[in-house]
């Protein structure tokens, strides 16, 4: 078993290989949503996003020896890392003990397998029409039939481009969503830190006040102050959260919408393939 330069165990390679075979027969046609599959399984098995040398090798050392013959531009391995570097989970700045961050990756891994098996019977069906197009002719029996199967496929056309359509506004929904955890993650973390610094504050303070008769007066109307300034804080966070959660609800009832419509989509696919198989001219 060949290795690539990159150390990978056994287990982690015998599992990339067998992603690499699944991968190919789902998207046999689309060469932008295979890598972003394939980069997806690879920092899922290793923990790390590679370059575009190590996929290349990977695509070039490793995939033949399954039968896989995938051979992307390099401009098209820089687009699917950038994806999936955006992708990627960043820790908010200047925060050293934020809590976890969201990893968004983990939404799109939820939402992919739907949107997969939605379009691989399309991305099949496409690819076995292709070859029955470039095979030569061997009878003319069905050339009376050939406006209706022409009809068929231009409705196939526009079936399989409104599941794009539809795969494409999850993607966007799932980066909407990921950014927006972020974001609220961020101002929670903040909240949190605010909350930590102003109860030191208030300990000094407390200390300072039985320490200090003379100024007690003084010092309890500036805690006073500072639990004022909490519990202001406090609220801020609880609408942050709160405005965030609404807004995750929303977009999971958008993802449920968009995943109603691509079962639609799948059973009209399914009808249009029947009638033009029926149609075809071996049936006859």
């Amino acid at each position: 078993m060949a290795r690539p330069k990159i150390e990978w165990t056994d287990t982690q390679l015998r599992a990339i290989m067998s992603a690499l075979a699944t991968l190919d027969r789902d998207f046999p046609l689309d060469n932008d949503r295979f890598l972003d599959a394939l980069i997806d399984e690879v920092r899922m098995l290793t923990g790390r996003l590679y370059g575009a040398t190590t996929y290349s090798r990977l695509l070039r050392d490793v995939a033949p020896q399954i039968g896989v013959s995938r051979n992307p531009s390099s401009r098209t391995l820089q687009k699917a890392i950038g994806r999936a570097q955006s992708l990627a989970p960043t820790p908010a700045a200047g925060i050293a003990e934020a809590g976890p961050v969201v990893d968004v990756l983990a939404w799109r891994r939820a939402l992919e397998p739907v949107v997969r098996d939605a379009l691989a019977p399309m991305h099949a069906l496409l690819a076995q029409q292709q070859v029955r197009q470039s095979a030569p002719r061997l009878d003319d029996d069905g050339a009376g039939a050939t406006g209706d199967a022409a009809a068929q496929r231009l409705r196939l056309q526009l079936a399989e481009a409104s599941l794009a359509d539809a795969h494409a506004r999850v993607s966007r929904l799932e980066e909407e969503n990921g950014h927006l955890r972020r974001e609220a993650a961020q101002a929670e973390a903040r909240a949190t830190v605010s909350e930590t610094r102003i109860a030191g504050l208030l300990e000094e303070l407390h200390r300072t006040i039985a320490a200090s008769a003379g100024g007690a007066g003084a010092l309890a109307k500036v805690a006073g102050q500072l639990a004022g300034t909490e519990r202001f804080l406090k609220s801020q966070n609880d609408a942050v959260r709160l405005q965030a959660s609404a807004e995750a609800d929303a977009l999971r009832r958008q993802v449920t919408q968009l995943r109603e419509r691509v079962d639609h989509l799948l059973l009209d696919n399914d009808q249009y393939r029947r009638t033009l198989s029926s149609r075809q001219p071996g049936n006859r």
